[in-house]
């Protein structure tokens, strides 16, 4: 075990979550932005930011996504695709939690939304690989917000120094570590899982 460490949070999607929606959106867009450039609008989309922080339904998150992007599909073709997103997981996942919940606490806190999250809770069961979740349409929040952060470790009541943080967004490992949450940036579970070993968690 790593003594000094109380808390371990984590990303979602992209660590334990496959994101499948890239190859759909590049296709939409016809080759206009590349993979970097999609996700960098993507974080900067005012739909996507209103959707994921629960402000808007996702009707109008639909609507307001297909104009704001000029997509080719009226927003229900968009919605219905956008739904399956979020349904492939790394192998492995679960192994890994279930041996870290038993020495750590453990929390996620992921930029989601209601669709993907139910979805993420209904099938894969997601919400109880953790012992807390911050999913950022119920925080009113989502990263790379200092706040997001701010708001788990005082509701955790854990120190920011005795907290581990593992993302796949550098922007998102930039703004824990400007809190001194000492992240570290791990796509999938099998970097994860490296990680971890490095740090002797596992």
């Amino acid at each position: 075990m790593n003594h000094h460490t109380q808390l371990l949070l984590f990303d979602i999607g992209g660590v334990f979550i496959q994101l499948s929606g890239v190859d759909q959106m590049l296709a939409w867009t016809q080759g206009h932005h590349t993979e970097k450039e999609l996700w960098d609008l993507w974080l900067r989309s005012h739909a996507v930011r209103a959707f994921e922080t629960g402000r808007i339904s996702p009707e109008i998150f639909a609507l307001q996504f297909v104009d704001e992007f000029s997509l080719p599909v009226d927003p229900s073709t968009f919605l219905a695709a956008f739904i399956s997103w979020t349904t492939q997981p790394y192998p492995g996942f679960q192994e890994v939690m279930h041996t870290i919940n038993t020495h750590y606490l453990t929390a996620s806190l992921s930029n989601t939304n209601e669709l993907h999250w139910q979805n993420l809770c209904k099938n894969l069961k997601m919400d109880q690989l953790f012992q807390h979740n911050f999913p950022s349409h119920h925080l009113g929040y989502m990263k790379p917000d200092r706040a997001a952060f701010s708001h788990v470790l005082e509701t955790l009541n854990i120190p920011a120094s005795a907290t581990l943080f593992f993302d796949d967004t550098p922007v998102n490992i930039e703004a824990a570590r400007s809190l001194g949450i000492e992240a570290h940036r791990v796509c999938g579970v099998k970097e994860l899982t490296t990680t971890l070993k490095e740090l002797d968690i596992l």
